[in-house]
Formats: C-alpha cells, structure tokens, sequence
C-alpha cells in the first residue's frame, strides 16, 4: 500500500473539535483534519463560537487547517488574519459545497459558474495571503454542469500559488451521486506533475475501504495525498488499515470510541439530549461497521436518553458482528 498523507475531510455538524480530539485518541493515521466551514462574520471575521473551535488548546497535538466558505476576498483576508493571530499558518477556502442555500450566493461550489468573478476572488486573496506569509489551499468540485468545464477551471488555479489543491472530482449538479470522474484528477496530476507541483494534489471522494485505496493507488501511483471524510465514519479503522496498522479488537475499540465521543458531547452540552442527537447523527454512518445492524439500529434512533440510547448501543453491538477490512 502506498504511504499517503491522509486528511480528514470537514464533515458539518459532525467534524468539530470534540469528534477530532475523540477520534485521534482512538485511532491512527490521520495527518491532519480540516474544520467544517467557517463563514465569515462582518467586521470581526470570526464570532465566539468559532474561536472556541479553533483555539489550539482545544484542538492540542492535532493539525488543524481551518477551512473558510466566502465569495469575498475581503471577507477570507479578514478572517484569515484572526486565524493567524490564533497561530494558523494554513488555510483552506472552500469552492466545492454543492448546498442549494451556498451555491445560491456564489459561495462554494457556486463560484464556478463565474470564472471572472472567481479569478478576482483568488487574486485578492492571494495577493495578501502572500504579503501576510499565510499559506492557503483550494478544496474544489471540477464544475458545476459538466466534468468538461475543469479544464477551464484549472488554467484558472494554476495561475496561483496555491498551497494543495484538493479536488472531489464530481461537478456540483452530481453532489454526492455517481462514479468520480477520475479522468478530471488525472489532466490535474498531468498539469502538475509538468510543474513539478505533484506535492500539491490531494484526491477526494469515494474512498470507503481498502479495495477503493488499492485502485486509486493503481491508477494513480505518483499520488501521495487523499482526504477522507464518511468513509472514515463509516469505519474508522480505515486509515489504519491503509497504512497497515495492527487493529485487533475492533469490537472494544469501536466501543471505546463511542462511549467516549458521547461522554464528550454530555460534557459540552451539560448532559441534554443534544449529545444523543449528535450520537445518532454519527451512526447514520458509523452503522456500516457493523454486520446486519439495522434491525437494531432503530431502536438507537428511537432512544429518548442516555439510558435508553447506551441500552439500544449494548444490545448492538451484542448481536452484530463488526465488519473486517
């Protein structure tokens, strides 16, 4: 297998920083997790709530790159300031949300559609990012229509300093649905590799167990960056299992990991049922590691308490077998 970086794709509503403060505790192979978007806030950039996630006390011994969704140049430099008088020396702005109520306001996914208006995005970012010594990525779709329209909007990119370049190779119109177009990613790696930029690719999107690994390696096997995000939820033994990690005892260590993300979310939300709504939100992904769960995973989204929650978990993972690489 190939020894990649392997960061963790921003998951909103689930990736914040109690779920990365758990889930490194539990599990390896993870190089580095990106925050869910951050919006900018008019005239402070960031509000209490968002400092709170990014003070690196609260995300200590992990890398963090936080991540920015804005159509305004002024709106990233703004806000990439505070970041940096939070220590951050990298940041990330998003061009690849296909949300409706983003894409709407020319934001994420949405500012592919005007490649003047995104070229004027860039270069004001850019410009400063340089002058403040701030690095910045793009984590990106290949089009909002059509696969074809990535040409064009890679000339675009290439014109910049661009600090890794992150593609999910599904245009906005596909969100989440289909095969990716992994002919998109290999005219970037061509394109880069001819600068010698190779370091700078990062390859997204549908990679939710080894098999899909191995392929991604066989095809492209001058790649040296992926970025996960549900299927690391889905299992989160997977970057281990790419990178070879011995991982006996699944079952114990799944557990372990729920138990303490739970008691995690009890602490932050003062023991309300908060916790167990973000608990459940999890296990629409996290079922997947489990053989034959879903007779049983009714009654965890039926779960009204902690009692009940933890009881509808114990009889579970009693009854389903955890699923091997």
């Amino acid at each position: 297998m190939v020894d990649y970086f392997i960061s963790f794709a921003p998951m909103e509503g689930i990736t914040g920083r109690i779920f990365r403060k758990t889930f490194d505790r539990h599990f390896k192979g993870v190089t580095d997790y990106y925050t869910p978007f951050i919006t900018p806030k008019e005239k402070r950039g960031l509000d209490k709530k968002d400092i709170k996630e990014l003070m690196p006390k609260n995300n200590d011994g992990l890398k963090i790159i936080p991540q920015i969704l804005t159509n305004s140049y002024e709106a990233f430099n703004l806000t990439a300031k505070k970041l940096m008088e939070l220590g951050y020396e990298e940041i990330n702005i998003n061009l690849g949300c296909p949300s409706g109520t983003v894409v709407n306001k020319g934001r994420g996914a949405g500012a592919l559609k005007d490649l003047d208006s995104l070229r004027k995005l860039l270069d004001g970012i850019y410009s400063e990012s340089e002058k403040m010594g701030l690095l910045v990525s793009i984590k990106t779709r290949i089009g909002y229509n059509e696969a074809d329209e990535f040409a064009e909007i890679l000339s675009v990119y290439k014109k910049f300093p661009l600090a890794k370049l992150i593609i999910h190779p599904r245009t906005r119109m596909e969100f989440y649905k289909g095969k990716v177009h992994k002919e998109s990613f290999s005219l970037a790696l061509q394109e880069y590799s001819e600068k010698g930029r190779i370091d700078g690719l990062c390859f997204n999107g549908e990679l939710n167990n080894v098999s899909d690994i191995k392929d991604l390696a066989h095809e492209f096997s001058n790649l040296n960056h992926i970025m996960i995000g549900r299927g690391l939820l889905r299992n989160p033994f997977l970057a281990e299992d790419i990178i070879a990690v011995n991982n006996m005892d699944r079952s114990k260590r799944l557990r372990l990991y729920l138990d303490d993300l739970l008691f995690g979310y009890l602490e932050e939300f003062n023991g309300s049922n908060a916790a167990i709504l973000k608990m459940k939100e999890l296990w629409f992904y996290v079922k997947e590691s489990f053989e034959d769960s879903e007779h049983y995973l009714k009654d965890i989204k039926k779960a009204k308490g902690v009692a009940e929650y933890r009881a509808a978990v114990n009889v579970l993972f009693s009854n389903c077998r955890i699923k091997q690489a």
